[in-house]
Parts: structure tokens; C-alpha cells; sequence
């Protein structure tokens, strides 16, 4: 009598948990949480003048929407963990698209410890002594605290996503409306600008660049989402549309409140414009807000990075530890690294200068990202049933041109910063190398 011998069981992998909810929340927290606060001061005052503030927030946002348009055809050609790394390599190799890798998730980290510092700051201010003093250590206690939610399970780190998305969007808007019970502000006469129009461009832009930055979050959960393909579109662009008004109308509020020369003082305006609505507890309520929203920023950047390593260590980039799935479905040597890296970021304090540099990554790896569908569309259509970019090739030709557009003006105006995020790309060749040649 034979003996029936059980089946080898496969490792756990990635589970499909999370749904079009928590695509919308990444999406729309971890895109807003961060830039409703202090965006708007760093827009207008690289600007120097409100004329054009409302413009350059719609222009980011339209750049953004057609940025979504083409996202979400290659979402659903492709639907893999990793993000902008598979189209890369999809469409051109290996190489390019460890450097993608690279860049997304160095850039990442450096966003998720930025956020964390600017989170330990708020809890400073809301926290009383002794805890107030050590804005730093609050910073990483937050980066571990995330880190140990994630650990348990994507499931809990949704929900997490999804209250702090919702309640962003819901206090923003209470704000907002509540506003327009305040007088207008006072016309303002513009000073001659003493910085050139060139260099106050670049800057309007960077700022902008970085505000947007997050809107794409949902690609990197694309094999934990159900029917990833049509999910994923709806989230990119509905995403974006809620993005796009959620910045309008707050700087639409802020121009028509706050006196220009308050406005462009103030790191926190929506603070200033709390203030004015709800008396002095109000700057306390937009700080513990921000607390909030910083939280879903941290949760998202912190998952994103995750699934980036594991997409890396699965295709044998990097150390196959790495795409181990812990039977939550999480990736748990790869969230230590990812956790790791933003720890010591945060830590050492000197991510805070960083922010010009990671808008050049994010829009370098928009560039091979989009450029990637005008490869793979020559290779074949996408399914009859499957989302297809409005109007290509011409739109995705449009979104490449000023992506480059953007990267070419960073170079001539901001080139130290330029070379900086350049020299982070190169650093993916030792990585390449090592894995192609070294280990074989």
C-alpha cells in the first residue's frame, strides 16, 4: 500500500488584500499629507508674488493627470510589485531598470525620513517636557512604530491608510469652508524681484514636482490589489482629480484670507489660517493634523520602498532573502531594510536639504517610466478590455518632452543638486555589476 506523500507547499507570497479604498487613500495621503502644510508657503515664496500660485498648482496638477493617463495603461500591461521597476526593465533591460530601482527607492527613504523629521517637529510642539525636547528621537520612534504595524500585515497597514486619508480630506475641507466666513485679505503690491525668473521658475517647480509626488503610489501594490488593471486606473485618476482640488481650493482659501506678506512668513500657512477661523487652539488642531496626515505619508513611503526591495531581491538584483513573504503577506527582511535605511536618514539629520534632489530622482524615473510605454505599445496593444492612454503616442510623447524639459532646467540652474541625484543613479552600477557578474 502506497503512501501518498503531501504536495511541497510554495513560500508564502504577496496576498490581494487591499482594495480600491486603500488605493485611493495611498494615492491621495501620501500625495497631500505631507504638502498641504507646507508647500503653499515654499510655492509663494519661490514665486514672490500670488498672481501666479493658483496657476502653477493647476499646472502641476495637469502635468500630474496626464502623468496618470499613461501610468495606468502600463499598471495594466504590467501588474507587479516594484512600481516604475518593471516597466523599466519590460521596456529596456536591466540595467535601467535597477537604476530606476535604485533611485525610486533611495528616494523613497529620503522622502520617508524628511516626513519623519517633519513629523517628530509637530509632536514636539504638541507634546509637553521632557518629550518636546527630542523632536529627533520622536521622529524615529514614529519610523518604528509604522515599521511594527507593517510587520503584522498589510491588512492593518491599509486600514491605517485609509483613516488618516479620510481624515485629511474631511478636516481639509471643514478648513477650507469654514474660511470663507473670514474678510478678504488686502490687495498686494509686488516689490521689484531680486531673484532672476529662471531660478524662481526651477524652484516653483521643484516645489510643485515634490507637492505632487505620492499621486503613483498605487503601482507598487498592483499583486495585492484584485483585478489590478481596472483598480488601478480608477486610483491613479481619480486620485489625481481629488489631489488637484484638494490643492486649489486650500491655496484658493489661503490667497483670499492671509495678507501676501503673512503668507509667504509663515512655514505652516494653513496653521495661520486655522488660527484665524477657530482662535488660538486652531494652530494646535492643524498640527495635530499634520501629525495625522504624516502618519499615512510615513505609512505609504515606508510600504512603497518595501515592495521595491522585494521586487529587486526576487528577480535576483538583490539578496533573495529579501522577497521573503511572511505568511501575512508581508515582506519582512525587505520592511527591516526599507525601515533601516529611513531610520538612519532621520537620524543623522541631514535629509532636510534633500528635497530638490529627490524631485530630480522622481521625475528622472517618470521619464524612463513613460518613455517605457512608447516602447511597448510598438510591441503590441493592450488587451480590448484593458485601460488605454487618452490620445497616445501623442500625450505620452507630451509628458516625456516636459519631463525632460524639467530635468534640462534643473541641470542649467540647479546643477550641483542635478549632479548629486545623478551621482545616486550611478551608485546602481556596483549593484548591477555585483549581481550580473560577480555572483555568477
Amino acid at each position: 500500500m502506497s503512501t501518498l506523500m503531501p504536495a511541497p507547499s510554495s513560500p508564502p507570497a504577496l496576498r490581494r488584500l487591499l482594495h480600491l479604498g486603500f488605493a485611493l487613500a495611498v494615492a491621495v495621503g501620501g500625495t497631500a499629507g505631507t504638502s498641504v502644510l507646507t508647500a503653499p508657503g515654499d510655492l509663494a515664496r519661490a514665486l514672490g508674488s500670488p498672481q501666479l500660485l493658483l496657476v502653477f498648482w493647476v499646472i502641476g496638477g495637469l502635468y500630474t493627470l496626464l502623468a496618470a493617463n499613461t501610468l495606468a495603461e502600463l499598471a495594466g500591461r504590467l501588474p507587479q510589485a516594484g512600481g516604475w521597476y518593471g516597466y523599466a526593465e519590460a521596456a529596456f533591460g536591466e540595467f535601467p531598470a535597477v537604476a530606476v530601482a535604485w533611485a525610486d527607492w533611495t528616494s523613497s527613504c529620503v522622502a520617508g525620513a524628511l516626513v519623519a523629521l517633519l513629523l517628530g517637529d509637530y509632536l514636539a510642539q504638541l507634546l509637553p517636557p521632557p518629550l518636546s525636547q527630542h523632536p529627533r528621537a520622536l521622529a524615529a520612534a514614529t519610523v518604528l512604530l509604522l515599521g511594527a504595524l507593517q510587520w503584522r500585515g498589510p491588512r492593518q497597514a491599509g486600514r491605517a491608510q485609509e483613516v488618516t486619508a479620510a481624515l485629511l480630506i474631511l478636516a481639509l475641507l471643514a478648513i477650507v469652508g469654514a474660511s470663507a466666513s473670514l474678510p478678504a485679505a488686502p490687495a498686494w503690491a509686488p516689490p521689484v524681484s531680486k531673484a532672476g525668473p529662471a531660478l524662481s521658475v526651477v524652484a516653483a517647480l521643484q516645489v510643485v514636482v515634490f507637492a505632487y509626488d505620492g499621486w503613483y503610489g498605487p503601482i507598487y501594490f498592483a499583486e495585492e490589489t484584485p483585478q489590478p488593471g481596472r483598480t488601478l486606473a480608477r486610483a491613479l485618476l481619480l486620485g489625481v482629480l481629488i489631489i488637484l482640488a484638494l490643492y486649489f481650493l486650500l491655496n484658493a482659501a489661503l490667497l483670499r484670507a492671509l495678507p501676501w506678506p503673512r503668507f509667504t512668513a509663515s512655514t505652516l500657512p494653513l496653521a495661520e489660517l486655522a488660527a484665524d477661523v477657530l482662535g488660538p487652539i486652531g494652530r494646535r488642531l492643524v498640527l495635530a493634523l499634520g501629525v495625522a496626515a504624516l502618519l499615512g505619508v510615513l505609512n505609504s513611503v515606508l510600504l512603497m520602498a518595501t515592495r521595491v526591495l522585494f521586487a529587486l531581491g526576487r528577480a535576483g538584483h538583490l539578496p533573495a532573502t529579501l522577497a521573503r513573504v511572511h505568511a501575512g503577506g508581508t515582506p519582512r527582511p525587505a520592511l527591516l531594510l526599507a525601515v533601516a535605511l529611513t531610520l538612519a536618514l532621520a537620524l543623522s539629520g541631514t535629509v532636510a536639504s534633500l528635497e530638490a534632489i529627490t524631485s530630480i530622482l522622481f521625475v528622472g524615473y517618470y521619464v524612463v517610466g513613460f518613455a517605457a510605454l512608447l516602447k511597448l505599445r510598438r510591441q503590441g496593444p493592450p488587451a480590448p478590455d484593458a485601460y488605454r492612454a487618452w490620445l497616445h503616442p501623442w500625450s505620452t510623447g507630451l509628458l516625456v518632452l516636459l519631463s525632460v524639459g524639467f530635468l534640462v532646467l534643473n541641470v542649467i540652474e540647479d546643477s550641483r543638486h542635478a549632479l548629486i541625484a545623478a551621482l545616486l543613479v550611478v551608485g546602481a552600477w556596483p549593484l548591477w555589476h555585483w549581481r550580473k557578474y560577480v555572483m555568477k
